[in-house]
């Protein structure tokens, strides 16, 4: 198997050929047509006026060659980089594949070889369980991505939201096996607004995970749910790593994630954030990160259109 650092180097090399590629192109571009136009300018003889049609065309053909050189250093530039993240994606998936799958292959087959006590087999079943739940959100990440991109919410239904929120955040404990209280709740009891309720959820989820995923040892989050200006305002906040401001335009990128595949200690896909954009997108809504620096946690700010009513008191 192709080491993931080799993958990384090598997309780091053809970055750099490409982009010496065509600063070089530009380069030959800009000598070639000035040297035509002093050739032309110079053979010339038949008065001022011939000269200035030389002169414009080879002005038009020179900023031609170079925004269209320019254009192609750009693209290949994002061909790059679009290619560095799927191979950090396709590192990242074999990894989350690849472990709980071992995890898995030993537990059975100890549970085959040995003879073990009750809490024994107890403590093996649950530890296999968190495995099965690790590779389920990984694959159900992959279809997400797939089944959200570029679709709009063709039928949208009457939901409570609040309640949606309030319950990914007890679900987002559990998985955690974090304490009741740990994800802190404000806002109202209810929040009618018209959209898919599994998209949402799963919208929801992907920002709760992503914000224990990058807690620090003390897990704090924040969630606050309001109305503003007939749309519901989701905020979801952390005090964990936090990211600098160049990440901050990045995030929402699919396959990105912050620092090398290699180093990086936090499980995950890089399809999180960007599965959260594409459903909000979906909903006519808008989603943006804010962090005020490294080890200051980050912000997370969600907005969707088609409120029908905020409720005072919680409906079944």
């Amino acid at each position: 198997m192709t080491d993931p650092s080799q993958l990384i180097s090598s997309g780091q090399r053809r970055k750099w050929i490409h982009v010496v590629t065509g600063v070089t192109l530009i380069v030959l571009s800009v000598a070639l047509t000035v040297g035509w136009q002093i050739l032309g300018i110079e053979g010339a003889g038949q008065g001022a006026g011939w000269r200035w049609v030389v002169y414009f065309l080879g002005t038009v053909l020179f900023l031609l060659l170079t925004a269209g050189l320019v254009l192609i250093v750009i693209l290949l530039l994002r061909e790059v980089r679009l290619n560095e993240r799927q191979s950090n994606f396709v590192s990242a998936v074999t990894h989350e594949l690849k472990t709980p799958v071992a995890s898995l292959k030993l537990y059975l087959d100890t549970l085959q070889m040995r003879e073990l006590s009750l809490d024994q087999r107890r403590d093996f079943y649950r530890t296999m369980g968190r495995d099965i739940d690790r590779l389920n959100t990984t694959i159900n990440n992959v279809l997400n991505a797939a089944m959200y991109t570029d679709r709009p919410v063709v039928d949208p239904r009457p939901l409570d939201f609040a309640k949606l929120v309030q319950r990914s955040v007890e679900l987002t404990e559990s998985r955690n096996q974090l304490a009741p209280g740990t994800i802190r709740y404000t806002g109202p009891p209810g929040l009618v607004l018209k959209g898919d309720a599994p998209a949402l959820e799963t919208a929801v989820l992907n920002l709760l995970d992503n914000a224990v995923k990058y807690s620090k040892e003390k897990i704090e989050v924040e969630v606050d749910l309001a109305l503003e200006q007939g749309r519901a305002r989701l905020r979801v906040s952390d005090s964990g790593v936090g990211m600098t401001r160049p990440h901050l335009s990045f995030v929402f990128n699919r396959f990105y994630r912050i620092g090398s595949e290699v180093r990086r200690k936090s499980t995950g896909t890089g399809l999180g954030l960007y599965i959260v954009k594409s459903v909000v997108r979906g909903h006519r809504g808008t989603v943006s990160a804010d962090s005020p620096g490294l080890d200051r946690g980050t912000t997370f700010t969600l907005t969707l259109p088609g409120v029908v009513e905020e409720l005072a008191v919680a409906h079944g």
